[in-house]
């Protein structure tokens, strides 16, 4: 196993009570398919330092709007909107600013693609067929999956300026 893929096995290990105190255990051995398919509402997004040195930030503001899809063909969907306390103010018909445009720009989430399922370490990752930003086209985006029958979060890990390795969680529920 690399080095980098033990190292984040370990830290989805660690982080697994930040996970349960969302309400997305880990699912049972090979069930992440099954529990993965269907709409799911976005709940909210959050980023922790690893080692718990460090404050809790909402990278999408206090209450961000989404949905994402996973059909049973191995396509999905996902659109997410931060917070208005992130985004341009609401000013009607007037066109926006370059710098609001920027805002709104960076404000929004959207992509489409296929998604693989890995078992072994309860992952998924979603090929990016089209995108609002371009970069992201081609890309293989892996998420680490917590689910249950009604919650979801979707988990990823990275080093921050500060070298201090973090955990950013997406939330979900499912839509009945």
């Amino acid at each position: 196993m690399p080095a980098r893929t033990g190292a984040v096995l370990v830290l989805c290990l660690s982080v697994a009570s930040v996970c349960f105190a969302q309400g997305a255990p880990k699912a049972p051995k090979g069930q992440v398919a099954k529990l993965i398919v269907g709409t799911w509402k976005m709940t909210g997004a959050e980023t922790r330092i690893v080692d718990g040195s460090g404050p809790t930030t909402l990278p999408r503001g206090k209450a961000p709007a989404g949905y994402i899809i996973y059909d049973a063909q191995g396509r999905m969907f996902v659109q997410i909107m931060n917070s208005d306390e992130t985004r341009p103010a609401r000013k009607g018909e007037a066109a926006m600013s370059e710098k609001e445009q920027a805002q709104a720009y960076t404000s929004y989430t959207a992509y489409y693609g296929r998604y693989t399922i890995d078992e072994n370490d309860q992952s998924v990752t979603h090929h990016v067929e089209g995108s609002v930003n371009p970069r992201n086209i081609g890309n293989g985006m892996k998420r680490f999956v917590e689910v249950s029958q009604d919650k979801l979060s979707l988990n990823t890990f990275a080093k921050g300026p500060d070298g201090k390795e973090r955990v950013t969680l997406r939330m979900w529920e499912r839509v009945r």
